[in-house]
């Protein structure tokens, strides 16, 4: 004869994971995650659309071409540098021509900076001969000559 004694009772972790009729709710975590639905981990990398902007290039420039490899050789050749030199977002700000707020407008002056910064390399040696800036006493050339004409701008109170 059958033995009328109850089922043991199964704990509700057990259950859970043993039901085909629950969602796992890491997957559905990942699956949020994923289509961006709910909050981002505390240590994801920020959200800035890059990616989907050089994937629009990738896929419609004509006139130019992105090669996977030397663009990953370029960022490592850039990290190792910037380790190399031990440089930081402190060490830019120290330089006296980069903002030195944390703020909007500091990320305004750098994405102006790098829409405007091309080519500033010149063939010449001599500064008379060469753009440059005077801003604060000093002549710039280069890449500086273009952020002191940008804190240049600022301080007259040109700038957008």
């Amino acid at each position: 004869m059958p033995s009328l004694d109850p089922i043991p009772a199964q704990r509700n972790d057990q259950v859970e994971a043993n039901s085909d009729d629950e969602a796992d709710p890491e997957l559905v975590e990942l699956l949020r995650q994923h289509f961006g639905l709910g909050e981002r981990p505390k240590d994801a990398p920020p959200e800035t659309k890059v990616l989907e902007g050089a994937q629009y290039v990738f896929d419609n420039a004509i006139d130019i071409a992105v090669s996977l490899a030397h663009t990953k050789e370029a960022a490592e050749t850039i990290w190792r540098m910037m380790q190399k030199k031990e440089y930081s977002t402190h060490t830019w700000s120290e330089h006296e021509l980069h903002p030195q707020t944390k703020d909007e407008s500091t990320v305004d002056f750098i994405f102006t900076m790098d829409l405007l910064n091309f080519s500033f390399w010149s063939e010449e040696e001599e500064e008379p001969k060469r753009f440059c800036i005077e801003y604060r006493g000093k002549l710039w050339t280069g890449y500086w000559s273009l952020v002191a004409a940008l804190q240049r701008a600022l301080d007259e109170g040109q700038f957008c």
